[in-house]
This record gives C-alpha cells, sequence and structure tokens, in this order.
C-alpha cells in the first residue's frame, strides 16, 4: 500500500478519535439558520481523495476546507428557496433514485437472510462431524485423474468415439472439439474424489484402467466420451478433510432441498422452461 495512504489513513483515524461525542456535534459554522457541526466536516473529509486530507488536516487546510462547505450549502440554500424542487425533472429522477434504492435495499436483505439461514444450517441440519469425514474418506480415499470429451449429439460422440477408440490422440480430439462446439470441460478435467464428480459419469471414471477410453454417456450436459489418466490414494491431510466436507455438506443440501420441494408447491407456468 502506498506510504502516503497509510500516513493519511492513520491521521484521519487519529483526527476523528480526538473528537469525542460532544465535540462531534459542536456546531462550527452556521449559514443562515442552517449549521455545520464537526461531525459533518468528518464525514465530508473522508469523501475526498486522501491526497488532499492532510492538507485539509492543517490549519489553513481546515479553514479552505469549512469555506469550501460553507459555498456549497449556500448554493443548497438558494436551490432549496427557489421552485427547482417541483420541477418534474428533479420529481422523476429523485422517483427513480428512490426506486433504485429500494430495489437495492430488497436485493441486500434477500442476500442476507439467505446467507444467515445457510451459515445456521452449516451449524446444525448440515454440519458434518469429524468422524464422517474419517468414516468417508475410509471408504473413498482414492482420486482419478479423467479427460473427456463432451458433445451435443449421440451421432457426433459415436463419430468421435470410433474416432478415439481406434488410437487417435485423445487430447488433441477433446481440445479441438471443445473450441469447436463450444461446449466447456472439453479435455482434462481437476482430479475428483468421489462425490466431486457427475453422478452419471463417477462410478464409471473410477472403475476405468487407466488410459483406458469409455463412452458415450448422457448427462444433462450433453454426451460425454472419457479417457482416465491415473488414479492414486490420497493423503488425510487438511484439504482432503475439506474436499470431503464439501462433498458432505452438499448431499446434506441437496436432502434438504428434496424435503422443501415437498413442503412448497412448485409450478413452472412457463412451457419453454418444462
Amino acid at each position: 500500500m502506498n506510504i502516503k495512504l497509510i500516513l493519511s489513513a492513520a491521521m484521519i483515524a487519529f483526527f476523528l478519535n480526538a473528537c469525542n461525542k460532544t465535540a462531534n456535534e459542536t456546531v462550527i459554522a452556521t449559514v443562515g439558520k442552517s449549521k455545520i457541526s464537526q461531525i459533518y466536516i468528518e464525514n465530508k473529509l473522508l469523501e475526498i481523495s486522501p491526497d488532499y486530507q492532510n492538507h485539509f488536516l492543517t490549519k489553513g487546510g481546515k479553514k479552505q476546507f469549512l469555506d469550501i462547505l460553507i459555498n456549497e450549502r449556500l448554493i443548497l440554500l438558494d436551490a432549496k428557496s427557489n421552485n427547482i424542487g417541483k420541477s418534474e425533472i428533479y420529481k422523476q429522477q429523485t422517483a427513480q433514485m428512490e426506486k433504485d434504492l429500494n430495489k437495492k435495499l430488497d436485493d441486500f436483505k434477500t442476500y442476507l437472510i439467505t446467507k444467515m439461514w445457510i451459515e445456521e444450517l452449516k451449524s446444525t441440519r448440515i454440519n458434518i462431524p469429524e468422524e464422517d469425514i474419517k468414516a468417508y474418506y475410509n471408504k473413498n480415499p482414492k482420486e482419478v485423474a479423467v479427460e473427456q470429451i463432451l458433445l451435443p449429439t449421440y451421432k457426433e460422440a459415436e463419430v468421435i468415439y470410433k474416432r478415439v477408440k481406434s488410437g487417435r490422440n485423445f487430447s488433441k480430439v477433446a481440445k479441438a472439439k471443445s473450441k469447436l462446439t463450444g461446449l466447456p470441460n472439453g479435455g482434462r478435467l481437476p482430479s475428483i474424489m468421489k462425490g466431486e464428480f457427475i453422478p452419471e459419469l463417477e462410478d464409471m471414471a473410477f472403475k476405468m484402467k487407466t488410459k483406458e477410453v469409455q463412452g458415450i454417456v448422457k448427462t444433462k450436459f450433453g454426451y460425454h466420451i472419457l479417457r482416465k489418466i491415473s488414479q492414486k490414494r490420497l493423503a488425510f491431510n487438511e484439504n482432503t478433510k475439506m474436499r470431503i466436507r464439501r462433498v458432505l455438506e452438499k448431499k446434506k443440501f441437496d436432502e434438504y432441498i428434496k424435503d422443501l420441494q415437498v413442503k412448497y408447491k412448485i409450478e413452472v407456468l412457463d412451457e419453454k422452461y418444462k
């Protein structure tokens, strides 16, 4: 971080902390019947660039900054004394701003209540005890590395499957077809444990022999052809525990969602989404 920013932030913090509540409410200047308080000055000071804050904390700078705030207040008071606030443009723009702010507030409330509830679920219903993690590892201690070719139709997948089965370079075909079809995940995938992969492909991936090619498997993403690169036993370390925890959390979360689907009626009304 820039040293000037650090020093400026420190000086601002010192300046603010040096003022108690009573001092913050002290009136520094009046403009007509309007008051400019210490806390107002402090808040406005925090709005400006750190490059100018150091200057406005000096004796001369404080006076200069107050003059700026007084001029702003003069313009504001004069604007309020005229009919500009009653114009249609002013009303429309303030109404739009109010609408935008209310939407942002609603979005934030939605985000916050969802986030807090998920955190609550993680500590209760979706909580994963350490013994469950260890038991899962004992049953599923290995990870596999695979690469895939993902195609949009069975006919295309059948042609490609025959090619790679006959000896064509799987990696090159996977990359080429991924670019051509625009489908994601063409080529090598991140190494996977049980529970981290697409369910329709997972058992096949673990049962295959290294360097073996298998397919064609249909999922909601398209038609898959797999080649197994390697398989190894994982160390039972913190990274492995974290991966297992995510797998088990997802499993419990999916069960929770199924219960909600029973609890709350779901009806898709638009035919395009059915």
